[in-house]
């Protein structure tokens, strides 16, 4: 049962946070493996593309204990069970409790970890779009570039002011 007076924000950390500490142990244990099993040609790709999916979990983890200690939030206990996740929580001082079972914590979670590794979703998910931990949806990461208008190297010049419209005396 939620703490009565915890907002849907306030939930989503929770779940956030839930969703990326199970992220950040599964590509943990997955390097590891990669690692230690008898090496092929591309084994060391496969661990720095997890290496690099897995900081970029860690980095959204500490913005979200960096909001948990705005907020006044503390998990208690977290337990992983076949049946799904159930956590307690503090938030504010009131104790909550959460569950997400086994199925949707684990298709939310093959969704992060595809966004993290940069991996489109598969045929059969290709209509599901990413829902970032705010909640909204947006598309996936596109880096863009500015444009420069002049040439490197080569100074642009100033226009200069007029005094008077080019339109009348023209």
């Amino acid at each position: 049962m939620t703490a009565v007076q915890t907002t849907r924000d306030e939930l989503s950390l929770i779940k956030s946070y839930l969703l990326l500490t199970h992220i950040l142990k599964t590509f943990e244990n997955d390097a590891k493996k990669l690692e230690s099993d008898t090496p092929t040609q591309t084994s060391t790709l496969y661990t720095e593309m997890i290496r690099n999916a897995s900081r970029c979990a860690a980095v959204l983890l500490s913005g979200i204990r960096r909001e948990f200690k705005k907020r006044s939030i503390r998990m208690c206990e977290v337990q992983h069970s076949e049946k799904g996740v159930d956590a307690d929580y503090l938030c504010r001082g009131l104790h909550g409790t959460m569950h997400i079972d086994h199925a949707p914590f684990h298709n939310e979670m093959e969704l992060r970890m595809r966004a993290y590794l940069g991996i489109s979703s598969t045929e059969n998910r290709s209509a599901e779009p990413i829902v970032t931990d705010s909640g909204r949806q947006s598309a996936a990461p596109v880096r863009n570039y500015g444009h420069r208008t002049s040439k490197p190297g080569v100074s642009a010049k100033k226009k200069t002011s007029r005094p008077y419209s080019a339109g009348a005396y023209a």
